[in-house]
């Protein structure tokens, strides 16, 4: 297949290329050109800003594409364009949405596609705005599309996040033997899946006819905790870990701008139902081990200089020893 990747260079993208390359289809990215990371070499990029509509629509509509995949598209305004430029001149169309047009607030556990869509973030608002205009266009005009939601989806391409936010200091504090924070008791749920393994979905899922015009979550199937994630990064590194729990309203709290994100996102058990993509893809099983992807991550963070000094900023420690030093109620 010839295949365009729109983007092709960030996190989950490097994973759907090196899995299109691994299945020797021919790979072509349309992108700015200004990552850190240059494509693979025998990967053609067309540079250009999709923002820049006429340039875009007519650079990619001067190819027919047997499937394009979509990875920066973030409004109804964006999809529109995409359909513009490949309507009559794709044979499958991938969408990469997210599960933040589920909420926050979510409608329980195991939120299957049809569950309600109540994220109010903008990025979830404009993610549901682009899911409806290309959804409608299948309706109306057969264009083939097909929608899949990532959760955190982790890899090279961006830093490892953590649950209570901010830079790749935390990393910095692990090595160094430094107590990290973690928001509530640490239980919160959450489906972590490495860029690889969703790189061979988005790859699997092409030229599926029965996939047209339908939604699916990406998720991986086992659901860890907060404390889980934090410890597998320690693991990978070889280091022991401490972790402090503290509220995730007294974080906020104590320094709004730092930690009033938790609200947004990850202050929230978060389980997708992965059953809908298990049923057209029967095969597709995440086989990168979380150690393995976790320290894939660190190690593109060490390469581009993404993991500041902890020592440089004393907020954690401060609300550590705060938090230690409370006089105990017998």
């Amino acid at each position: 297949m010839k295949v365009l990747v729109i983007g092709g260079t960030g996190n989950i993208s490097r994973g759907i290329v090196a899995a299109l390359l691994g299945r020797n289809h021919e790979v072509v990215l349309f992108n700015r050109g200004q990552h850190v990371d240059p494509p693979p070499r025998d990967v053609r990029v067309i540079q250009g800003d999709r923002q820049n509509r006429e340039d875009f629509e007519k650079k990619v509509s001067a190819e027919y594409w047997d499937a394009v995949i979509d990875m920066i598209s973030f409004n109804a305004e964006d999809a529109a364009s995409a359909f513009r430029a490949c309507q009559g001149r794709v044979g499958h169309f991938i969408h990469c949405s997210t599960v933040m047009t589920y909420g926050p607030p979510f409608n329980g556990i195991n939120i299957p596609e049809t569950g309600p869509l109540q994220g109010e973030s903008g990025y979830g608002l404009g993610k549901t705005a682009a899911d409806n205009f290309l959804l409608q266009a299948f309706k109306e005009d057969g264009f083939p599309v097909t929608i899949f939601k990532p959760s955190y989806t982790h890899g090279p391409g961006m830093n490892l996040l953590r649950q209570v936010g901010g830079d790749g200091s935390w990393i910095d504090r692990l090595r160094k033997g430094k107590p990290i924070l973690s928001a509530g008791d640490g239980l919160n749920y959450f489906q972590f899946l490495s860029s690889r393994d969703a790189g061979d979905a988005f790859s699997d899922i092409l030229g599926k006819t029965q996939c047209l015009g339908e939604i699916y979550n990406l998720v991986h199937p086992q659901a860890r905790t907060w404390d889980e994630w934090h410890t597998a990064a320690a693991e990978a590194l070889g280091v022991d870990i401490q972790i402090v729990h503290v509220s995730q309203e007294t974080l906020i709290n104590i320094s709004p701008e730092r930690y009033s994100g938790l609200r947004g996102n990850f202050g929230h058990t978060q389980i997708f139902s992965h059953e809908k993509l298990a049923s057209v893809l029967p095969n597709f099983t995440p086989k990168t081990h979380i150690k393995n992807s976790v320290l894939d991550n660190i190690e593109w963070m060490d390469k581009h200089n993404r993991i500041p000094d902890s020592d440089a900023d004393d907020i954690e420690d401060r609300i550590i020893e705060t938090i230690r030093n409370l006089p105990r109620i017998t």
